[in-house]
């Protein structure tokens, strides 16, 4: 435990000028001290950039001075540090490695808990570099008792993970980092030559709204985990409104949200822009020893992290700066394997997923590996947090109600775009919307198909039952043939639905509909265009199921709005995406970035629709046939795009 004892601070500006580190070890020995006095006006002029390397870090950000700008600011932070600030106690703790430290400061010095104290350098390493693992463990205000009991606990472990991006806030690819990361949890699932984890995992993207993650909280069964990959400020962070626009919430405005996950989660992951920033609220420091009433100090304690940690009880993970997209991620992933499938406490797993990091091109050697290692930071309960932390049954896992959802598609590796249409068409399917369901509706190649299946993985949870039509390829033998095309889905729901299964097969196709609409079923009806122009009974079956009251909810595909069928569906227009979102699609397709075309050129062609994009990274298997792609596709004309469009596609979360 590292913490001080004694301490000064000066009547000019409020800041220490004279403390007095106490390390204590686990186990015995004597206890180390290690006496700092700032004599000199550099030595104070070093303390007050201390304070200030949140500000200069922000406003490098903002004028855009790059990665290499930001590292030279925490290193100069870094090297005060470790001369001064920690002076040989860095050392020492640098001896002690591997070690988790805890960070516990009295009140008065509490503006000192923020301080980016793990960047000491030591031998021109930071100290996690050497294997010192800080955590910043303030104690709840009062006893966090179990919500559950530990026996009625379900034998597997549940994970929750929100992606919030409202349509108004800048780029981002979430669809891949979502993408990705589930399918890392759920190779920890499977095992692979590992014994296998029992791990239940639920994602969820679009319509992250209050309402949202306090349903999801309110599930009996709780979270051990939960994971949250948003935009953020000091002290805020966005969630999205029902029109998907932003949504941004303070400390106290999130804690009323996830009080319900108070005693029962043991995590949160705070992939979040300055989750672990401070908030610059000036404040006076209460009359105790080693200080005087009144004074101000720079920064009161105020980041989401520390409010997290405080009130829930929980180890919080979170970050001091801004954050890249592809950091956070691999992060994430290397962090929850070590944690999950190695059995490493929490903090021994993040210093073993910074390492893993630094070996990487992009954090590492030649990018900005000080920066990288300053930026997660450890709150609350995280010294000796293992998980699993219980016996587990991976068998339980099949009472999952998703499992009997139905075959679907499989999910998209990545989706950009759409954020506005994809949330009000999510609003749509919810339980208790008021909406029979929606349409999606654009010309080709904008990709309705793609979000229709997003949107279905992303219920499955709220229905008993999701049928995709036509059968999704590749899955079992084809149907067999009917009459018209509208009496083989009846009968594939007839197959499909147990609750159907041995009903009269001379019951009318009205009091069949009827029946399919008190059921908890989710029925897409992909290309529904096309199928109504083949079969007239298409237009009858989708009037009548979308008029029936009950659960039930319809999600189609077109090209164009079907005005004359279903009055209730809400339509929803797919548009052209904006530049930014198709050069985050372009920087993903390897065949077309290793043409050496020009990005502009491909775009204007592509006129928006990321299908265009598609067909071109399909004929980029050799430069003549690229060539002849730019020749055969001149220059569209975009039409006006009728939303908001972010500013700059960010990197950062």
């Amino acid at each position: 435990m590292l913490s001080i004892g004694q301490w000064r601070r000066r009547s000019t500006d409020g800041l220490p000028d004279w403390w007095d580190w106490s390390l204590e070890v686990t186990g015995g020995g004597p206890v180390v001290f290690e006496e700092v006095r700032l004599t000199t006006s550099r030595q104070r002029a070093g303390l007050t950039g201390l304070y200030e390397i949140q500000r200069m870090v922000e406003e490098s950000h903002g004028r855009g001075d790059g990665e290499a700008a930001v590292e030279d600011v925490v290193r100069a932070a870094g090297e005060w540090i470790g001369d001064v600030g920690l002076g040989e106690m860095a050392r020492r703790l640098t001896e002690l490695a591997p070690v988790v430290v805890r960070l516990e400061l009295p009140a008065d010095m509490a503006d000192f808990e923020h301080l980016p104290w793990e960047l000491a350098l030591v031998d021109g390493q930071s100290l996690p570099g050497h294997g010192v693992m800080f955590v910043r463990d303030r104690r709840p205000s009062t006893a966090v008792r179990p919500a559950v009991a530990p026996h009625e606990l379900p034998p597997y472990l549940r994970m929750l993970a929100l992606f919030s991006l409202p349509w108004t806030a800048a780029a981002l690819d979430l669809g891949a980092h979502r993408a990705v990361l589930r399918s890392r949890m759920r190779d920890l699932a499977a095992g692979g030559a590992d014994p296998a984890l029992a791990l239940d995992v639920r994602t969820r993207q679009f319509g992250v709204t209050r309402e949202t993650l306090g349903a999801m909280l309110d599930e009996p069964e709780g979270w051990d985990v939960l994971h949250l990959v948003a935009h953020g400020l000091p002290g805020l962070l966005s969630l999205e409104k029902a029109d998907g626009t932003k949504d941004q919430l303070g400390a106290e405005d999130l804690l009323a949200l996830l009080d319900r996950a108070r005693g029962r989660t043991r995590l949160v992951f705070l992939a979040v822009c300055w989750s672990a920033g401070r908030r610059t609220n000036g404040g006076a420091v209460p009359s105790q020893r080693g200080g005087e009433a009144g004074r101000t100090v720079p920064f009161v304690p105020d980041s989401l992290a520390s409010a997290i940690a405080e009130r829930l009880g929980c180890a919080v993970v979170a970050m001091r700066f801004p954050v890249r997209n592809d950091f956070a991620l691999h992060l994430a992933g290397s962090l929850y394997t070590h944690l999950f499938r190695y059995g490493h406490p929490l903090p021994l797993a993040l210093h073993a997923a910074l390492s893993d990091a630094a070996r990487d091109a992009r954090f590492g050697a030649g990018a900005t590996p000080l920066s990288f290692a300053a930026t997660p930071v450890l709150h609350g309960a995280a010294a000796d947090l293992c998980l699993p932390d219980r016996l587990l049954r991976p068998m339980a896992r099949s009472r999952r109600r998703a499992d009997a959802a139905g075959i679907l598609p499989a999910r998209p590796d990545s989706l950009v775009g759409h954020l506005q249409k994809m949330t009000a068409a999510s609003a749509a399917l919810a339980v208790g919307s008021g909406t029979p369901g929606a349409v999606l509706y654009g010309p080709a190649g904008l990709g309705a198909t793609t979000c229709a299946v997003q949107l279905a993985h992303d219920h499955r949870e709220a229905f008993d039952h999701i049928l995709w039509h036509p059968e999704p390829p590749g899955y079992g033998a084809p149907p067999p043939s009917r009459v018209t095309p509208v009496d083989s889905l009846l009968e594939q729901l007839r197959v499909e639905i147990p609750q159907l299964r041995g009903i009269p097969g001379d019951l009318s196709s009205s009091e069949l509909i009827s029946r399919l609409a008190r059921l908890r079923l989710l029925l897409v009806v992909d290309a529904a265009d096309r199928a109504l122009v083949r079969d007239a009974g298409w237009g009858r079956f989708i009037d009548e199921l979308a008029s029936a009251e009950g659960p039930a909810r319809l999600l189609l595909t077109s090209r164009t709005a079907q005005p004359k069928r279903a009055p209730g569906l809400l339509r929803v227009e797919l548009e052209a995406l904006s530049d930014g979102e198709m050069r985050q699609i372009l920087c993903s397709l390897p065949r077309l970035m290793a043409a050496g075309v020009p990005a502009h050129q491909i775009l204007s062609r592509a006129g928006g629709i990321p299908g265009e994009l598609m067909n071109a990274e399909r004929s980029a298997g050799t430069s003549a046939e690229l060539e002849e792609w730019i020749r055969q596709h001149p220059p569209r004309i975009r039409r006006p795009i009728r939303r908001k469009e972010a500013a700059v596609p960010g990197r950062n979360i």
